[in-house]
């Protein structure tokens, strides 16, 4: 299949002409390989016996032989090469010299150097809409931060309604695109089903009961989008609570749940702290639900919570693509009367909120939480967005505008 280029491509060429290191972190099959071998000049797989041998016994003697910059793939495999690498790095900081690909999160339990202010980290997540087209967004992100909704007004949505809301169902994994979707979905859920029982290793050495962690993941794929409380995940899972919160963090290091953060700011009095349930890629829970577009087009509750996961984990994905530095968390009111499903904290100070909607037109009563968010913060309010699958990018109010989730991603 032909590389389809990632928006993080740019960034990875442009971090590799500063920095002597690069980790490009993500689950597994996201195409960490594919995009760093865009750049790489040599590749050593850990993964292959043979080289991690080799490597492992002189880390130092194979980098020198190859030329730069050299792809270190499936690094957590032999967690020793990082500290190779690291000595190499403190001996010539030339940039451009290493790229490691796998999990950071495997760093958690591995014997090596944090690598601080020599090997950058570059999170890619599964591919956005105009990823999957080969094609760049008709709006950045960053274009909003400078300018507000001004640079969005008129873009127009290269894409359908049905087009936008199709990442519900179908997979931003690389190797997944384009199959039918019988087949689509029961791939999804082997990769489900391997990444409990074989990648768990990477990150703890004892023992799980995969069946039941299998059980715990299936019940969490219920409530993306929503903020559930995690005993009803434990009781949907039949798992205790210990059990559950030890399954919770494996499956966050293993980068499967990312969750959202609840968002505070002294301007505003009550918020709630509890995280919104999100996946990765929110098409694992529908594939795991066994949940077509077909069926949630009569289950239109379940098919709004998992378009809003999507919008969430695609703006996500294409903030840290560019790498704008955003912090993201969502925000609600201790009674429940005031949420937006996204906020934005930007490096300035200024604060980008998005209220997701699951129909083809907005209205003005759609954006009345943005309207509040705006008057609480003032000047700080940057942009409110009602992202949804609509047509047109068009303002609703001052500092608030529609617009089609395809224009930004």
């Amino acid at each position: 299949m032909a590389y389809l280029r990632r928006h993080i491509d740019e960034r990875l060429e442009r971090v590799m002409k500063v920095h002597p290191a690069c980790l490009v972190e993500g689950i597994r099959g996201v195409g960490k390989t594919s995009s760093a071998q865009q750049i790489a000049a040599a590749t050593l797989r850990m993964d292959h016996p043979p080289t991690a041998e080799k490597v492992a016994g002189d880390p130092e003697a194979v980098c020198a032989s190859l030329p730069t910059p050299v792809l270190v793939d499936e690094w957590q495999r032999r967690p020793e090469v990082w500290d190779a690498v690291r000595r190499m790095i403190d001996s010539d900081r030339s940039p451009g010299r290493f790229i490691l690909s796998g999990s950071s999160r495997a760093a958690v339990t591995a014997d090596v150097h944090a690598g601080a202010g020599r090997i950058m980290p570059l999170r890619l997540r599964p591919m956005t809409l105009c990823e999957r087209r080969g094609e760049e967004p008709a709006v950045s992100l960053g274009d909003i931060a400078e300018h507000g909704i001004e640079a969005v007004r008129g873009a127009r949505s290269p894409l359908s309604s049905s087009e936008q809301t199709a990442p519900t169902v179908e997979s931003g994994l690389p190797g997944y695109l384009g199959m039918a979707q019988l087949d689509h979905h029961e791939a999804l859920r082997a990769y489900l089903d391997l990444a409990v029982a074989r990648d768990l290793a990477e990150v703890t050495s004892a023992g799980r009961n995969v069946a039941k962690l299998r059980s715990y993941l299936r019940a969490y794929g219920a409530v993306v989008g929503t903020n559930a409380d995690h005993a009803n995940i434990h009781h949907a899972a039949g798992v205790a609570k210990a059990t559950g919160e030890t399954y919770h963090d494996l499956l966050s290091r293993l980068g499967i749940i990312e969750e959202l953060g609840g968002w505070s700011n002294n301007r505003l009095k009550r918020l709630t702290r509890r995280p919104k349930r999100h996946l990765v890629d929110p098409a694992l829970a529908a594939a795991d639900h066994y949940e077509s577009a077909e069926t949630l087009s009569v289950r239109r509750d379940r098919e709004g919570e998992l378009f809003e996961s999507v919008v969430v984990t695609q703006i996500r994905a294409a903030a840290d693509a560019q790498g704008l530095g955003w912090r993201f968390s969502h925000l609600r009111s201790a009674g429940g009367d005031h949420e937006i499903d996204l906020v934005a904290d930007l490096p300035t100070g200024d604060v980008v909120a998005i209220e997701v909607k699951l129909a083809e037109s907005v209205s003005r009563g759609d954006a009345r939480h943005l309207s509040t968010l705006r008057d609480r913060l003032g000047d700080a309010f940057r942009a409110g967005l009602v992202v949804h699958p609509g047509t047109v990018a068009h303002r609703i109010e001052d500092r608030i505008a529609a617009v089609p989730l395809a224009v930004l991603v």
